[in-house]
């Protein structure tokens, strides 16, 4: 089945996360795909730990795609696309795709492959982003909208390490 994870409140990763580590902890095969991120965040080495393979994009510092130069933006959509045809190939039971549908809203990824990973037979698929997509909508079997009611952001604070990434 697929889930789908959307909108402008906190904690569509941290769902997503939690769903995994539960089917990790059944046993199941597990993997999570980052899009625009790039594997720093304190969930990555917990999933690890877990057993859980971690995809993200290969640079150290990623900005937002708005801020990168055309030669960043290439190099993160080519490191999307090796990703999501590593998990494509990799027989999971449930797979993570963080983020998928802001990718997508920006061009950063191949759409056939995001197609060919949302029809793996077998495979539990969670989606997360912020805007509403309508091909998440129409194919998703749970459809979940976090909506901000307020934020620290909202009056300035930074995000805080252990607590937004």
């Amino acid at each position: 089945m697929i889930h789908y994870y959307f909108g402008s409140g906190k904690g569509k990763t941290s769902a997503a996360v939690g769903a995994c580590i539960r089917a990790a902890g059944n046993g199941l095969r597990c993997a999570a795909v980052q899009f625009l991120k790039n594997g720093t965040s304190g969930e990555t080495a917990l999933l690890q730990r877990c057993g859980i393979d971690i995809f993200a994009c290969d640079f150290e510092e990623i900005r937002f795609f708005s801020q990168m130069t055309d030669d960043e933006r290439a190099r993160v959509i080519l490191s999307h696309n090796r990703n999501l045809r590593r998990v494509i190939a990799g027989q999971y039971q449930l797979l993570v795709l963080d983020e998928l549908s802001d990718a997508i809203q920006k061009n950063a990824v191949d759409p056939e492959l995001v197609s060919q990973a949302l029809a793996l037979p077998e495979t539990e698929i969670i989606v997360t982003g912020h805007k509403r997509a309508e091909q998440f909508i129409q194919c998703a079997d749970y459809i979940t909208e976090f909506q901000c009611i307020a934020h620290p952001f909202q009056k300035g604070q930074i995000a805080r390490k252990g607590i937004e990434y």
